[in-house]
């Protein structure tokens, strides 16, 4: 992940992120007043859609971190690793576009239930498949293992979570090219450690125009998967 160094950038790129925001925003849902600590807030996307006075954003970066300060002030804000560091403890934990980075989601998942009060639940939502698959199918390698919705559920069990309730969306973007789609990739920070070299990345580009074009640029499917889980005790 390059989330901190490519915090001045994203909010530019982060359409599809911001898209989805509002969508798990909705399936949270009407919530009474209830202590509210979200998980790789970066610069706001679902915290603005959120109660943000009840709500305690958190990100492992600072820059993030200080840009989802200015954006959304009325909300709490704090530089957490929720990957390596103890989250305090809520009644609802929440995250849009985080934890398909941790290195096994189970031991991550089973982590965070220990910082759940008694009652508590949490939302999660992730990319899952088919998200990039025309990119994907001309550049397989990616920074994160790509899994379908009932992989996702099952993690979510494996972790001793009874899940609740589940949704996925797809969502087609286009782009104005497939340089463009790349450029947001790289902009956004989600590129990780991947490397692609040049002649490879412009094959590929040109394959993706050639499949892929439509009206205005060249279309991209995103999908996102949103769980609601509870501790079984």
């Amino acid at each position: 992940m390059r989330f901190d160094v490519c915090a001045h950038t994203y909010e530019e790129h982060a359409g599809p992120q911001r898209f989805f925001a509002e969508l798990v925003a909705g399936f949270i849902g009407a919530k009474p007043p209830e202590t509210v600590v979200e998980f790789g807030a970066g610069t706001g996307a679902l915290t603005r859609w959120l109660e943000s006075e009840f709500v305690h954003a958190t990100d492992a970066s600072p820059a993030m971190v200080k840009r989802g300060c200015l954006a959304v002030p009325n909300a709490q804000w704090s530089v957490l690793d929720a990957f390596s560091q103890s989250p305090p403890v809520a009644s609802l934990q929440i995250s849009s576009g985080l934890l398909h980075w941790a290195e096994d989601p189970v031991v991550t998942l089973f982590r965070w239930k220990q910082s759940l009060a008694p009652g508590g639940r949490m939302i999660h939502a992730i990319p899952c498949e088919p998200c990039l698959t025309e990119w994907r199918a001309l550049v397989p390698e990616s920074p994160v293992p790509w899994r379908g919705e009932a992989e996702w559920l099952s993690l979510f069990e494996s972790a001793g979570l009874r899940v609740a309730r589940s949704q996925r969306w797809t969502h087609q973007v286009v782009c104005a090219s497939a340089l463009e789609l790349v450029h947001g990739f790289h902009r956004t920070g989600v590129t990780g450690r991947v490397r692609v070299g040049p002649g490879r990345l412009r094959q590929a580009l040109r394959r993706y125009e050639a499949l892929h074009s439509v009206a205005g640029g060249v279309q991209a499917t995103w999908a996102w998967l949103a769980v609601e889980a509870r501790r079984w005790d």
